[in-house]
């Protein structure tokens, strides 16, 4: 049994790929809202005038949204298989500011499917 820890940028693509893994008979885990550290030492600086601040939500309002974080245990064979969902959903992790995908083997479960 792997642990599948997944960060997506855009909320958007987290819902299709969410769609298509149950779709693929993958099913279960937990959402989180989540940022990035510098999303995290931006905002707590800050060092941006409201007035940037504030032409920035205009021109982008989805530039201050969270990242969604999907944990759920599942073998290696779903592992692979939601693997190739994200690559095709987000066009691949290589590009900046996409996502992260890590899979952790689990040693012990309790409560898990």
């Amino acid at each position: 049994m792997q642990l599948l820890l997944l960060i997506i940028h855009d909320p958007k693509q987290m819902e299709t790929i969410l769609v298509r893994m149950m779709e693929a008979g993958i099913r279960g885990g937990s959402l989180v809202e989540c940022e990035g550290v510098l999303q995290a030492i931006g905002a707590s600086r800050g060092e941006k005038p409201p007035v940037f601040s504030s032409l920035r939500q205009y021109l982008n309002p989805d530039s201050e949204r969270k990242n969604k974080m999907l944990l759920s245990a599942m073998s290696a064979e779903e592992i692979g298989k939601a693997h190739e969902i994200v690559e095709e959903v987000t066009g691949g992790l290589d590009k900046a500011n996409t996502g992260i995908f890590l899979s952790l083997p689990i040693g012990f479960s309790d409560g898990v499917r």
